[in-house]
């Protein structure tokens, strides 16, 4: 059977449907002034990184900018991470269930041909989460973020003295958090031990 103009139409239209809702989760979910990310951390900072000029405020300014690249960082990753997992979980759950529809679509050559992308669609996305290590790019980011964080706690209670000592501490954090992600040396959850209080 030849498919008609209005069930392709109908599914044209259901797909660009599913793109716009998409793409109007994704934004909802990573858009920062919807969910903000280390508020509290910025307001203790700022007067710290208000001394123009000193090493405390140089510090301060440069945790703040690492810890919001890595949280951002996170943000995307696992926006990518589980709009793939939901998006396949989805799909796959839908090329089963098309072919039992009996209203919408009518032609069963078109419920196969809509299932069978549907089902390839879905092992698309898994594959390419999977061999793109999406999950351990997020965590990796997630777990820096939180050991740049403390770090910035740690500088104000205790790093009048000296704030340059927490540079090194911060290389530390970020080398660990670009090991965990090209996959070699250290899992995602070393870096916790690279932010201790410098002596």
């Amino acid at each position: 059977m030849s498919r008609t103009p209005a069930t392709v139409k109908s599914l044209q239209w259901a797909l660009g449907c599913a793109l716009i809702l998409s793409a109007l989760v994704g934004w909802f979910f990573l858009n920062q002034s919807i969910w903000p990310r280390g508020e509290a951390l910025l307001v203790a900072l700022t007067p710290l990184i208000k001394q123009a000029g000193t090493d405390q405020a140089l510090v301060g300014q440069a945790i703040w900018d690492n810890y919001l690249e890595a949280r951002t960082n996170a943000s995307w990753w696992s926006g990518v991470y589980f709009g793939f997992t939901f998006a396949a979980a989805a799909l796959s759950a839908l090329a089963g269930l098309i072919l039992k529809f009996e209203y919408i679509i009518k032609t069963d050559a078109i419920k196969k041909d809509v299932a069978a992308l549907m089902a390839v669609g879905a092992a698309l996305l898994i594959t390419v989460s999977t061999s793109g290590d999406f999950q351990r790019k997020w965590q990796a980011n997630r777990i820096a973020a939180a050991e740049l964080e403390r770090l910035g706690y740690q500088l104000l209670e205790t790093g009048a003295d000296q704030p340059k000592r927490y540079f090194p501490l911060m290389g530390k954090v970020l080398l660990d958090r670009h090991t965990a992600i090209v996959g070699s040396g250290a899992p995602a959850g070393v870096p916790a031990k690279a932010a201790s209080a410098p002596p």
